[in-house]
């Protein structure tokens, strides 16, 4: 079985090494997401081993005056942790430590966080970094707007830039990034020789066939620039040849990689590396040594990773000078809003929503985070989160803006498509879908297409979509979920059970996955299988009310009922303010045998014109009240819109 880990903020040290300042070195250590080696003091010039800057015609004691007029001014005499900041990173630049400037050191030497202190966990540095740049560029547009001499610093970096003002100099700000990407560039990649840890045959040949694939694939990746690649086997993590190697990359991110053999498991590590040595990305694979896989397996993975990391079209656009231009150092926020997506908890989507929000803050015109926050809010209206209509409403606005960004980025039509669907406005969202397929292949897309089509109770077609996103990503959470829940949906149960079982060669189903499965196994009179799963639910279900209500309803469908009915009390999943959508609560009733008492809440979704209520076509679970006229009624007003007829 293969397993997946995704860990785009990597914490832990690693003893194979990492690639810091674009040199490999074995006895670097982590901590946080900050990368360290044996350093100077800070205040011991380094000038005899690093160039300075690009300020050379600017004299330190005329810099040194700048940084007083700014910390004197009255907009920064009463910030005093701003002023700290400034003066630390001016101080350590003039000083020849400008590579040391990161979050870690920031955060423990002018915040005064405790050594344990760990950058992913708090946000303290980068929050005062995006006031500290409000602040400067009010400054400059104020106070000192005929200061001869700026210092800024640039969205993503903690060292200070300073630059003469000449007439016409513009100052750096939160949109319009001058390192945007450039129109012939795109993203700059390289690819290091995957590295075989175990020095046998299959783990040799697996990391030979990832390191083609990966390059294959992304040769083949429009905006994508491969600027050093081999695979001959020679470099990789742990190779002595790495640093001579990567002292000549020009690029803005490097994939690096390990396979090793241990016992039964075959364990495949891949990492992004970006351009300041910084571990940005990790993914993690365990398989059986199956040497009949490795193909299938290696092409599949080298898929997935292209499809998460290279088609975020922001990062990759060649708009340099315009407003939706974005830049590589938001990379590591995207890549980590990524992950959290597909995370698949109602926790997990609401973090990525502050993530993609974070980048936003940075980078304005970053139309992938602006489609991030749209469907986020999808994601939480499906997963079973209260007022889904007004997460629906804020989708839709998230969208619109995108639109005025870049209307023909895939994902724009695909996120309106989903926010359409979701306000069952049928119509206007297979339009927009349809126009999304002409824009080129994309796993997301596919999915939420299939998604609306098993909502119009097309299931035929719903598979053929969601298989083309299975040959790109057969990895990703959501892909996994939506694979079993059409299963369920097909209702060839057997089928579908044995189908699970062959698709566990691409890791483990999700708890989510796991439920729909469950529901199959009842509805294949195997209940006490079910029932097994719905216990071992239970235990990782803890302070997940959607999950706990899943769990409940399959209890009961096995006929636990006094067990479903302490989960609903101690988890308060009936009372006024539920954590849970009321078409969650109908189907609780409906396992529990209150017939009316479902109807009566499938009702009431419908007034607060749940999303959720897309699935009344096709879901089985509803098979029970299908006949009763007013399941019918609802069903109709569901994919007619009757509600928005009449309102209208």
């Amino acid at each position: 079985m293969i397993m997946l880990d995704a860990d785009p903020e990597e914490s832990n040290t690693h003893s194979d090494g990492v690639v810091l300042d674009g040199v490999f070195s074995p006895a670097h250590h982590s901590r946080g997401s900050e990368t360290f080696a044996e350093r100077p003091p800070l205040g011991t010039s380094r000038s005899a081993i690093e160039p300075r800057q690009h300020w050379d015609s600017i004299s330190e004691s005329d810099i040194r005056d700048e940084l007083a007029r700014i910390t004197e001014s009255p907009m920064f005499i009463h910030s005093e942790r701003l002023v700290r900041f400034l003066r630390f990173t001016v101080e350590a630049t003039l000083g020849g430590q400008a590579e040391t400037l990161k979050e870690y050191l920031i955060g423990t030497h002018v915040y005064g966080r405790k050594p344990s202190y760990q950058p992913t966990e708090d946000s303290i540095v980068r929050s005062e970094a995006r006031r500290l740049r409000r602040k400067l560029q009010e400054f400059y547009e104020d106070v000192g707007k005929n200061d001869p001499i700026l210092i800024q610093y640039r969205p993503g970096s903690y060292v200070p830039a300073f630059q003469m003002r000449n007439k016409g100099t513009p100052t750096i700000t939160m949109g319009g990034l001058s390192d945007a990407l450039d129109e012939t560039a795109g993203l700059r990649v390289a690819v290091l020789p995957f590295f075989d840890l175990s020095k046998r045959s299959l783990s040799a040949t697996c990391a030979r066939l990832l390191t083609d694939d990966l390059i294959h694939d992304l040769v083949r990746t429009e905006g994508v620039r491969v600027t050093n690649a081999c695979s001959d086997g020679s470099g990789g993590s742990g190779s002595g040849d790495v640093s001579s190697l990567l002292k000549t990359l020009d690029a803005h991110i490097v994939f690096e990689g390990t396979v090793g053999e241990d016992g039964n498991q075959l364990r495949v590590t891949i990492r992004v590396v970006n351009s300041e040595g910084l571990r940005i990305w990790s993914e993690r694979f365990e398989t059986d040594p199956d040497p009949r896989q490795l193909f299938n397996i290696s092409s599949k993975i080298a898929s997935a990773l292209i499809s998460r990391i290279c088609p975020v079209q922001p990062l990759i656009r060649k708009h340099a000078t315009s407003a939706g231009a974005s830049s590589i150092p938001v990379h590591p926020l995207v890549l980590r809003a990524e992950a959290l997506l597909d995370e698949g908890t109602l926790a997990s989507t609401q973090a990525a929503l502050a993530k993609w929000q974070e980048v936003i803050e940075i980078d304005p015109g970053c139309v992938r985070a602006t489609c991030g926050v749209a469907q986020s809010y999808c994601e939480m209206a499906l997963r079973g989160a209260a007022d889904s209509a007004v997460a629906i409403s804020d989708a839709n606005h998230a969208v619109e803006r995108a639109a005025q960004l870049d209307s023909d980025l895939i994902e724009v039509p695909t996120c309106r498509g989903s926010a359409l669907t979701l306000s069952w406005r049928w119509s206007e969202a297979e339009g927009n879908f349809n126009r999304a397929l002409c824009l080129g292949q994309h796993a997301g897309t596919y999915r939420q297409y299939a998604v609306f089509l098993a909502g119009r109770n097309r299931l035929r077609e719903a598979w053929n979509y969601i298989q083309k996103a299975q040959q790109i990503d057969p990895f990703c959470y959501r892909q996994k979920v939506l694979y079993t829940r059409l299963l369920y949906m097909s209702r060839n149960y057997e089928d579908g059970l044995r189908y699970l079982s062959e698709q566990l060669l691409y890791g483990r189903l999700p708890n989510e996955a796991e439920l729909y499965r469950a529901m199959m196994l009842i509805s294949h009179n195997r209940c006490s299988e079910a029932r097994r799963l719905a216990e071992e639910l239970l235990d990782k279900a803890v302070g997940q009310p959607v999950m706990m209500s899943g769990v409940a309803e399959l209890l009961a469908a096995c006929g636990e009922t006094d067990a479903a009915g302490r989960i609903v009390a101690d988890s308060d999943l009936f009372a006024v303010n539920s954590p849970i959508s009321k078409f969650r609560q109908g189907l609780l009733l409906l396992a529990l045998d209150n017939r009316d008492g479902a109807l009566s809440l499938l009702s009431a979704a419908y007034e607060e014109h749940e999303a959720e209520l897309i699935w009344l076509a096709c879901d089985p679970r509803l098979d029970a009240i299908r006949q009763a006229p007013r399941f019918t009624a609802l069903l109709n007003g569901v994919m007619f819109n009757l509600t928005r007829a009449r309102s209208g």
